[in-house]
């Protein structure tokens, strides 16, 4: 991967460090696009922060992480396979784990006074994981 889009995503998500991490591990590996081929058919609004959104990364890493040794030894087929069974087995629970911290956090800028539409207005579209092609 780039080294100046490298430090471009350092600056853009200095909160997570596991952005970074996905990119600097597996940007230049056609596993990271297959996944996120296998997340857009899943659930095409899967980086935004009604969906996976700030924890998609660590999301990401766990999975490619899981089979790193194996994932070189398959065909394309079998890891869009593979993805699709991970997909299948966690991103609801996965899912479900975000929403709980998202609604933990808009119950406090609700005793903040902020109005409740105002909030998911401005958090529910935001993409909280850039999708960057591999470059050739």
């Amino acid at each position: 991967m780039d080294k100046t889009e490298l430090e471009r995503l350092a600056v853009d998500y200095a909160d997570n460090a596991d952005v970074l991490q996905v990119y600097q591990d597996w940007g230049d590996t056609v596993y990271l696009q297959e996944l996120f081929a296998a997340l857009n058919r899943y659930e095409p609004d899967w980086n935004k922060e009604k969906e996976l959104g700030s924890w998609a990364a660590e999301f990401i890493l766990d999975i490619l992480q899981e089979e790193e040794g194996e994932w070189e030894n398959m065909t394309k087929e079998e890891r869009a396979e593979r993805f699709d069974e991970l997909l299948d087995e966690r991103y609801e629970d996965f899912h479900g784990g975000h929403q709980f911290a998202r609604v933990n956090n808009i119950n406090l800028r609700l005793k903040e006074g902020e109005e409740l539409g105002t909030i998911l207005a401005e958090s529910d579209e935001q993409v909280s994981f850039p999708i960057l092609p591999k470059k050739h």
